[in-house]
């Protein structure tokens, strides 16, 4: 089993080991994330937490008022708020999502996301 833990401030997103069980602290990731000097200089800042062949999981702090263009992803996206509060938009309907609410959207489904307050995700793409 891996606690997830590395060293320095550009950890890459981790591959679990084949069997291998991974335990990350998700608060001890945000605090990180936001500690980095992207944060004060931007309104997102995002870290992959889990990358591997078939799926993508990354944490994103995102600031009021930030915005998410549309866009769409190649695979099936779940979106997890954690802490705050985001405007979500996808074919023609917009939902407000606060923490502890899960969205669910299946492949190439043009979406946006806009913070309607200072907002914690974690983003799960299936790919492939």
């Amino acid at each position: 089993m891996s606690d997830g833990t590395e060293s320095g401030a550009n950890r890459q997103a981790l591959r679990p080991r084949s069997g291998d069980l991974m335990l990350l602290d998700l608060a001890a990731e945000v605090a990180r994330l936001k500690q980095q000097p992207q944060w004060d200089a931007t309104d997102r800042h995002a870290l992959s937490l889990v990358k591997d062949a078939g799926l993508n999981v990354m944490l994103l702090v995102l600031k009021r008022g930030a915005h998410m263009a549309e866009h769409h992803a190649k695979g099936p996206i779940a979106l997890h708020v954690l802490e705050g509060c985001i405007r979500f938009s996808a074919n023609g309907q917009s939902v407000q999502a606060t923490a502890g609410k899960l969205l669910a959207l299946d492949r190439q489904v043009p979406h946006g996301v806009e913070a309607v307050e200072e907002s914690t995700l974690l983003l799960i793409t299936a790919i492939g």
